[in-house]
C-alpha cells in the first residue's frame, strides 16, 4: 500500500515549487490521483489562478500519478518524464483548486507489461489531468510521458 503522506513529503523535499504552491495530495486509487492547492500562492494579477501554476500542477500531476501507479505495482526503478503536453484553459479558476490526474487502465497495463518484461526502450504513456474549482472544470492537460527502467 502506498503511503501518500510520505510520498508527498518526499516530493516536497525534492521539488521545492510544490511547497511554494502549497500543493497537497488527497487520494490515490484506481490509477487516479487527487490533489488540492489554495488560490493564494497560485494567484495572478487578475485574482485568478496563474496559468503557469495551473500548468505546473497539471504536469506534476501526470508525473505523480504514473510514479504512484508503478510503485503500487512494485516497480520502483522508473524514470518518467513529460514528452509532450497540451493544455486547455476553459475558464478562470477563482478559488481553491482540485486536480485529478488519471491513467487509462489499458494504457497502464500495456506499459506495465513491457516494464515487467525488462523492456529497455522508452515507453510512451498517455495521461489526462483535469483542474477544477467548485466542481467546474477550469483546465485540462493531455500529456504524453515517457517511462523507462533505470
Amino acid at each position: 500500500m502506498i503511503d501518500l503522506k510520505r510520498f508527498e513529503a518526499e516530493c516536497r523535499r525534492e521539488i521545492p515549487l510544490l511547497t511554494a504552491m502549497d500543493l497537497s495530495f488527497v487520494s490515490f486509487d484506481d490509477l487516479a490521483l487527487t490533489m488540492e492547492a489554495p488560490l493564494a500562492p497560485n494567484i495572478n494579477n487578475k485574482g485568478t489562478a496563474f496559468g503557469g501554476s495551473i500548468a505546473s500542477i497539471c504536469l506534476f500531476g501526470g508525473w505523480a500519478v504514473s510514479t504512484l501507479a508503478f510503485m503500487d505495482n512494485a516497480i520502483h526503478n522508473t524514470e518518467i518524464v513529460v514528452y509532450r503536453n497540451e493544455m486547455t484553459f476553459e475558464r478562470p479558476a477563482r478559488g481553491h483548486l482540485t486536480v485529478r490526474a488519471r491513467i487509462k487502465p489499458d494504457d497502464f497495463a500495456a506499459c506495465l507489461e513491457r516494464l515487467k518484461a525488462g523492456d529497455p526502450d522508452r515507453i510512451r504513456l498517455d495521461l489526462h489531468v483535469d483542474l477544477f474549482h467548485n466542481d467546474e472544470r477550469c483546465a485540462t492537460m493531455q500529456g504524453l510521458y515517457v517511462v523507462w527502467l533505470k
